[in-house]
């Protein structure tokens, strides 16, 4: 019985903190799609919706809740952005979009990208 009280503490204190310090960021960029995601500290959560909430005008992510978003910007950008505390993806449709909505979201991320690694 102590043993199994022990595993389940044990299992309880790496199930909440597991995205403390860790990050990971992924781009998938083909002639179809351009796909960014990351898991980063959940401390940055807010600053990056901030972030993204100014460069996706009027929409607005708020950084304590699951959400996602698919939207079509002022000038026509068509993507989704999903979230949760610690985890972001962004999805643009490369058939739906032309060159100037992919270098928009492509440049969204990578401002995404500098807050996660500290830039």
């Amino acid at each position: 019985m102590k043993y199994l009280i022990t595993v389940l503490a044990i299992a309880a204190l790496f199930s909440s903190c597991h995205r403390s310090g860790e990050t990971n960021v992924k781009v998938k960029d083909t002639d179809d799609y351009y796909r960014f995601s990351a898991v980063f500290d959940e401390s940055l959560s807010s600053r990056i919706s901030k972030f993204i909430g100014e460069e996706v005008s009027p929409v607005h992510i708020n950084p304590d809740i699951d959400s996602k978003v698919i939207t079509v910007l002022s000038d026509n950008t068509k993507l989704t952005v999903e979230t949760s505390p610690g985890e972001v993806m962004v999805y643009l449709d490369k058939d739906e979009n032309g060159p100037a909505s992919y270098h928009r979201v492509k440049n969204m991320c990578e401002g995404i990208k500098d807050i996660i690694v500290g830039k």
